[in-house]
């Protein structure tokens, strides 16, 4: 269809949209929902007191600071009703599961409140609430109602018709019901009628009419018993479903009781700091917006702002910011509304654990239809994906009731090859445990036993499976890459190609080992896994020395670290010392000149860094010490290349946590290594992080291993899902149980609960609900991780002997058997394209090139003697005089005295005036010269030329020797010479190399 006039006007606006979007006054707002609400707190009336709050962080440090004030507040009060309440939640909960309990609750402390409304007593209501629900009173009522009267009536009936049964295991019955009708104790008594009637599940025991019970009992007696036994069963049921009842009903009054104090105390502790966080953010903008007066204020602001507003991600959304949209959006007349555009994919909601929501995406699109005129617009192609993996997409979500509705997807990817493959699943070996750990005849000696660690060989040969066949795809499979033009050109695989998930980091150890073992390099970054990266672990015993100068094991950590590189054979030097402190011992042994060059290093950087750590702020200091120690370039020679990236934005992190921590409000060291050290003990989410690796590090040659959630919106050539058979997290106990449906104003339960025995039936299908949403958001990860891949999907697992189905792994071992030809195996879609060569721009993160075989940092190395040293200055003050750089005392700065340069300096005045070498110093003779060049041989040895000179003619390499032409080393001295001049060849490729020797009495050798 050709382009007409006014098509052609759509595009020319079109293209000056982004301009226009530029210089829009007011400008584009781009915010979070947190970071609306905390815009539209900061708008609020003075009559909401909200003025000069500052937001801070709900983390664990946070609450552990309000947990010990709160309990400290109870023991004030030792007859008050909470502290009551409290002892007898930690009668049966314990004290960690009561925090728990307490913590998860002010974490849904929005939903508390919304239950009943901030003014009225939301611990009665939510009590009242649930009482009527379990229909339960008082504790002791259900066991009044089951004895009271002739209650034992119909049990006496029920034991004289067993006692006419010659069956054992009637007998057996027959002796407990007896003891249960005697026993004066109730709860003894009520335990053993249900033994008689119920099983040990607590389901009722078979008993039927049939042949054998009639021959038994007569057919009338049979039916009698079977009537009555199912009569008893039953009153024994409701008498124990009515205790559980009582029991929920009384935890959760203690439960309220406290967590309704304990919210007061959070009040009342940020009110007097003027602090808010962002559940409070979102309470407090969802009352503004409900009440009248600061409604309307906050609508005009918001109508002077706002004329088109789009959504995106709405799955993610929780019920409370969905109630305060739809307070905001209520609010409008039809000629003022703004228009709304609202984006999203329930199939991609991962985050229950945010309290996200995605029935509400339904929920806010019939609303938008019904209120706004809405259009909707559904989705269902790609152009990220290829077609295989959309076939797999849909042959594993189709026939799923859980996954519903899900509708067939299609792929706009064209003729891109794509791949689905599993790995057959690793087990043990026939008679091997899961774990190398064998037990120890005796206690273990730390100093000359080193621990063992279980291991779980499974989840090593799944990850040495995942090492080799990196190694197997990478600068071997040809991928589709996509050009800004919008062509594509096919290219080998890298490893910045490659996009690892998991499900959680418990496991991650296992395959960084193997790819490190692979000499693959990748980028783990662990959330809150900072301070327990060794190499800071290293940098923090170094700081502990400098506050504790007598602490022997954190002096002994740093010197073996790569900071001093000290050996075994130095530390046990230091061990046999008899000083007091090891401190002390170092000193003395450098004092005495027979410590090591690495202990020496040591000693003088060591004293340096004492003096300056009374006096320095802690980040000035690591500063100092970074450069002083030279501490990521030694770091950067000992870690693997696979690691180096990871280890040196680790180090990075910490100089910047050093500024970070808390605003940087601890200038003393001491004051930091405690900050450092509550952190390391606080929860994963609230320590820091592990350094992040700059992106074009991770895109251009680093395999990349997050977690599902963490990879939402992004993408790669291959992913593949690791630890792929592991079932769904378990429900946990000692929590809260909310139900708000998406269309409700407010939640319509809200209660705690403890052992999964105390649910109750009344309970029950609240959570069978959450059981049923949290598998909804297991196929939800599995869809995210599939469609994150756009050519190759690869999954591997463990044998799992608690997997009852339903896991990734079968899912797609399901969808594979439907679409997968014969022979095909574990796999379906294309092979992609091979190459034997990998192109020079990949080259670099793909080939085994070799590498200059750097010593170990700190190695040994024995000091010059006099002759060496002779050499040395002389070569330095060559170096210096044929390139014009000459300053006064320049030799004491690289640790030479007046004396050996006197001795040096007319040797090298007289190889500089001999005539025969003038040409190889007089710059008016020769094209280019160099000194000191470094070169590497084919066999990646280092080699460093004296210095090399260019004439028209030819390479001239030159070799400074303080002996004499007489020297027994001539014929070692030529071998180096021509190993030098194949080097230089090497580079000058078609240019004559020659090479010579040079004495200290300007005598010239040629050798080569």
């Amino acid at each position: 269809m050709a382009v007409g006039e006014s098509d052609g006007a759509t595009i020319r606006a079109a293209r000056g949209l982004y301009e226009r979007v530029l210089v829009a006054q007011p400008g584009l707002a781009v915010n979070t929902f947190h970071g609306w609400f905390l815009q539209l707190v900061d708008a609020a009336p003075l009559s909401a007191n909200l003025t000069g709050a500052t937001l801070i962080e709900s983390d664990s440090r946070l609450f552990d600071e309000l947990w010990q004030s709160f309990a400290s507040s109870l023991q004030k009060l030792p007859e008050s009703e909470v502290t009551h309440s409290f002892v007898r939640l930690l009668d049966e909960a314990g004290l960690d599961q009561t925090r728990r309990m307490i913590r998860r609750a002010l974490d849904r402390r929005s939903e508390w409140l919304a239950f009943a409304g901030e003014k009225s007593d939301t611990a009665g209501k939510v009590v009242a609430a649930l009482r009527e629900l379990l229909a339960a009173g008082a504790p002791g009522q259900a066991m009044d109602a089951f004895f009271a009267g002739d209650w034992a009536l119909e049990f006496q009936n029920y034991l004289g018709l067993l006692e006419t049964s010659e069956l054992s295991t009637d007998q057996k019955y027959v002796r407990i019901l007896r003891a249960g009708l005697l026993e004066p104790v109730r709860e003894r008594s009520l335990d053993l009628l249900r033994e008689v009637l119920l099983t040990t599940t607590g389901t009722v025991r078979k008993r039927e009419v049939n042949t054998a019970s009639e021959k038994r009992f007569t057919p009338e007696g049979a039916a009698r018993l079977v009537a009555l036994h199912g009569t008893l069963s039953q009153r024994v049921l409701d008498c124990i479903e009515q205790q559980t009842a009582e029991h929920i009903l009384a935890f959760n009054q203690n439960a309220c009781t406290v967590f309704a104090a304990f919210l007061k105390h959070v009040d009342e502790f940020k009110k007097a700091r003027r602090q808010i966080d962002f559940v409070d953010a979102e309470w407090n903008v969802l009352k503004l917006l409900r009440d009248e007066d600061t409604a309307a204020f906050l609508q005009a602001r918001l109508d002077a702002r706002y004329g088109h507003v789009l959504l995106d991600e709405f799955q993610d959304t929780n019920p409370l910011q969905w109630q305060i949209l739809l307070a905001w959006l209520a609010a409008y007349s039809d000629a003022s509304r703004p228009t709304v555009f609202l984006v999203g994919d329930p199939k991609q909601s991962i985050y229950r654990f945010r309290r996200a929501e995605p029935r509400l995406f339904s929920v806010a699109a019939d609303f938008l239809m019904r209120e706004f005129g809405a259009e909707r617009c559904e989705q269902d192609a790609t152009r990220r994906n290829a077609q295989p993996i959309i076939d797999v997409v849909n042959a594993v979500f189709i026939d799923q009731p859980a996954f519903s509705p899900f509708r067939e997807q299609t792929s706009l990817a064209g003729k891109l090859p794509g791949r689905v493959e599993l790995m057959p699943l690793f087990a043990n070996a026939e008679g091997e445990g899961s774990s190398v750990r064998e037990v120890a005849p005796a206690l273990r000696n730390p100093l000359l036993e080193p621990d063992v660690e279980p291991e779980d060989t499974r989840l090593r040969m799944e990850a040495e499976c995942l090492g080799a066949k990196i190694g197997e795809m990478v600068g071997f499979w040809q991928i589709d890459e996509k050009r800004v033009d919008g062509t594509s050109r096919q290219r080998p695989l890298n490893y910045g190609d490659i996009m690892l998930l998991v499900r959680t980091r418990t496991k991650l150890s296992y395959y960084e080992r193997a790819l490190s073992a692979a000499n693959i390099p990748f980028a783990a970054g662990s959330r809150g896994g900072l301070l327990s990266a060794l190499e800071v672990r290293d940098c923090v015993a170094l700081l502990e020395f400098l506050v504790t100068p007598m602490a022997d094991l954190k002096l002994a950590h740093a010197l073996r670290s790569p900071v001093f590189s000290c050996s075994d054979d130095d530390l046990m030097q230091l061990a046999a010392r008899q000083e007091p402190s090891w401190w002390q011992r170092l000193q003395t042994l450098a004092g005495e000149g027979s410590a090591s060059p690495c202990l020496a290093r040591a000693t003088r950087l060591l004293g340096d860094w004492l003096q300056a750590a009374d006096r320095l702020p802690a980040h000035d200091l690591l500063d100092r010490i970074f450069h002083q120690g030279e501490v990521l370039a030694r770091y950067r020679l000992a870690a693997p290349e696979a690691t180096s990236a990871g280890v040196e934005a680790n180090l990075r992190a910490l100089l910047l946590l050093a500024l970070d921590v808390d605003g940087g409000r601890y200038p003393s060291l001491p004051r930091f290594i405690d900050e450092l050290r509550d952190l390391s003990e606080a929860e994963a989410n609230d320590a820091p992080d592990e350094g992040g690796i700059e992106s074009r590090d991770i895109d251009t040659g680093r395999v990349r291993i997050l977690t599902i959630h963490s990879a939402k919106g992004l993408e790669a050539p291959v992913v593949w899902l690791l630890g792929a058979n592991s079932g769904p997290r378990s429900q946990e106990a000692w929590d809260v149980l909310v139900d708000w449906q998406p269309q409700a104003a407010s939640p319509q339960h809200f209660s705690f609960f403890g052992r999964k025995e105390d649910h109750g039936v009344a309970r029950q299908p609240l959570f069978d609900a959450e059981s049923t949403a949290a598998k909804r958001e297991e196929l939800n990860l599995l869809y995210v991780a599939l469609t994150r891949a756009r050519q190759v999907f690869i999954a591997s697992g463990i044998e799992n002997t608690k997997e009852r189905g339903g896991t990734p792994y079968r899912l797609l071992q399901a969808a594979l058997e439907k679409l997968a030809k014969p022979g095909d195996g574990l796999a379906y879609g294309d092979n992609l394209p091979l190459t034997t060569v990998a192109p020079a721009e990949v080259s670099s993160s793909i080939a085994q090139v070799a590498r200059a075989p750097f010593p170990r940092v700190g190695e040994r190395r024995h000091l010059p003697d006099a002759a060496a040293r002779f050499g040395i200055l002389l070569h330095a003050l060559l170096e210096r005089r044929t390139v014009g750089e000459v300053s006064a005392g320049w030799w004491t700065e690289l640790g030479f005295d007046d004396d050996e340069y006197r001795s040096v300096l007319p040797v090298a005045e007289r190889l500089l005036a001999a005539e025969a070498l003038q040409r190889f110093f007089d710059p008016t003779k020769y094209r280019r010269a160099w000194n000191e060049v470094e070169l590497t041989t084919g066999e990646g040895q280092l080699q460093r030329i004296d210095r090399l000179v260019e004439f028209d003619s030819a390479f001239w390499v030159l070799d400074y020797k303080s002996s004499g032409i007489d020297s027994r080393r001539l014929e070692e001295y030529r071998e180096q010479i021509a190993t030098y001049c194949s080097a230089v060849e090497s580079v000058f490729s078609g240019r004559q190399v020659r090479g010579a020797l040079i004495y200290s009495d300007a005598s010239l050798l040629e050798v080569c």
